[in-house]
C-alpha cells in the first residue's frame, strides 16, 4: 500500500502526571492526537496534522509511532 493512502506515523501525546521517587517524569496514558503524512513532493519532508491539540502540550511528551501496511486505525 502506498504511503499516500495512509500516514507515515501516528502522533500520540502523554501528559506528565508527576515524578517518581528518582525525580523522573511519570507519564499518563497516551492519546492519539493526529498523524504525520508524506508531502506530495517526495523528499520535501512531512506534514503533521493534529486532530486534537492537548491542553498542557508543553508539559508532556509527543510520540510518533510508525504505521505499517496492516494497520487499520483511525489516523
Amino acid at each position: 500500500m502506498s504511503t499516500k493512502n495512509q500516514p507515515l506515523y501516528r502522533a500520540k501525546f502523554c501528559a506528565v502526571t508527576g515524578t517518581d521517587e528518582n525525580g523522573k517524569d511519570k507519564l499518563g496514558r497516551s492519546v492519539e492526537i493526529g498523524a504525520v503524512w508524506e508531502r506530495r513532493e517526495a523528499g520535501k519532508g512531512a506534514i503533521l496534522k493534529l486532530d486534537i491539540v492537548p491542553e498542557g502540550l508543553r508539559d508532556g511528551v509527543l510520540f510518533l509511532h510508525p504505521v505499517n501496511s496492516g494497520d487499520r486505525g483511525f489516523a
